[in-house]
């Protein structure tokens, strides 16, 4: 009798030393693993110049979600196929691509020879992946990088960090990151202002949303009238500016809703952008069905 109790007491002891051992193994090799960043990384700065036609790349074939792709045309030309749309890109052209994704790029028959390139390889990270396809978007996969501007300055910053093999840590590379799709941003807008005085009026609505401005100021500032604005807003993007504009601001005004209980509707109407605490009211019933005193969260 004695003996079968010291036989499952050994059973039971085994059992629970045995998944001790893998639980503290666990426990040792995550305390000795690096905590995952938050940080988007850099992966890759360089320049290069290619003189033959050999040179093609064919996303399709990259691993999908390796690096997100801001590659300068510095001299030459070349092109670049995404879905049914080619391309030349120019000296003071950027083209932004994903690896994985159905595009193309190489020195076709129409190329300018030498190319010269400046590019830069991101992490896809969530949130400048946001800020990559909203530059994509908008704007197209080929945008205008002027010498000089803000966005190619921060491009030369890290392509001299790599080739001298001192690259900044990785919050300064986080920050330029961000830096530098935002300087594209404000480049794009900035030069569709004669070009395209319609993206450009978008552009000022969407950046600077919470201004105390009417339309009617709006069209002034973008040197076009009232009417003709919002007619070509409307065939272009499917609803009126007036409404984008207050979609904008409501956006906005529901975000301070669900952050502060605290705050009266009055300041949050101010800081959204609306003229009065009562257009605020009416706008954001007609838009939510529900008033803005009952929406806090």
């Amino acid at each position: 009798m004695m003996q079968t109790i010291r036989d499952i007491l050994q059973v039971l002891t085994s059992f629970f030393m045995g998944h001790f051992l893998i639980f503290y193994m666990h426990f040792v090799i995550c305390s000795l693993m690096p905590p995952p960043t938050v940080f988007p990384d850099i992966r890759l700065v360089r320049r290069e110049i290619h003189t033959t036609r050999a040179y093609q790349w064919d996303n399709r074939t990259r691993p999908p979600d390796q690096g997100l792709v801001i590659q300068r045309t510095l001299s030459g030309s070349c092109g670049f196929t995404c879905g049914n749309s080619s391309t030349e890109v120019h000296p003071g052209q950027a083209m932004l691509f994903r690896h994985g994704e159905d595009s193309h790029y190489g020195l076709t028959a129409d190329s300018s020879l030498p190319y010269a390139t400046e590019y830069i390889v991101m992490d896809p990270q969530a949130g400048v992946s946001e800020l990559f396809e909203g530059l994509r978007s908008q704007y197209g996969p080929v945008l205008r990088m002027e010498t000089g501007g803000d966005a190619h300055r921060l491009l030369l910053q890290l392509l001299s960090e790599f080739e001298t093999g001192r690259p900044a840590d990785r919050i300064t590379h986080a920050e330029c990151i961000y830096r530098l799709l935002l300087s594209l941003h404000r480049e794009q807008g900035r030069d569709t202002r004669r070009s395209d005085p319609v993206a450009y009026g978008r552009h000022l609505l969407e950046t600077r949303c919470r201004e105390h401005k009417n339309l009617k100021e709006w069209c002034t500032e973008i040197g076009i009238s009232r009417e003709h604005f919002s007619r070509e807003f409307n065939a272009r993007y499917g609803e009126s500016p007036a409404a984008f504009l207050r979609r904008l601001r409501l956006e906005h005004a529901r975000s301070l809703l669900n952050l502060s209980t605290h705050m009266p509707l009055e300041d949050i109407a101010a800081l959204s952008g609306f003229a009065s605490v009562q257009t605020f009211h009416r706008a954001y019933k007609r838009h939510y069905g529900t008033p803005a005193s009952k929406a806090r969260t």
